[in-house]
């Protein structure tokens, strides 16, 4: 008895521990853009915030949140293949699929 329950203990942490890592939704979306741009993906929500890096356009990427900006924006939080992650304005994001995203 007590081994079972240490077990179930144990699958029970390990299941919430993952659960917390993970996003509320993903959606897989791609970088839109004229052919070979970069889009800037930045540290925040706005298009004065910096942009400590890039993507192409084409780019796969997995959206992790969306919200709107001061600046009017809507604005996607996406992570890259690679694992970088930061803000890309939402007309440069094609959404695959929009599941949870609707609300925003």
């Amino acid at each position: 008895m007590k081994l079972t329950h240490r077990v179930f203990s144990a699958i029970s942490i390990s299941f919430i521990s993952l659960m917390a890592a993970a996003p509320v939704f993903a959606a897989s979306a791609y970088l839109v853009g004229q052919p070979g741009s970069r889009i800037n993906v930045r540290s925040s929500p706005s298009t004065s915030a910096s942009s400590p890096h890039y993507g192409i356009v084409g780019d796969r990427v997995q959206v992790i949140d969306a919200t709107y900006s001061d600046d009017g924006y809507h604005w996607y939080y996406v992570e890259f293949p690679s694992g970088a992650r930061g803000w890309i304005r939402g007309d440069l994001v094609d959404v695959q699929d929009p599941i949870g995203l609707d609300d925003f």
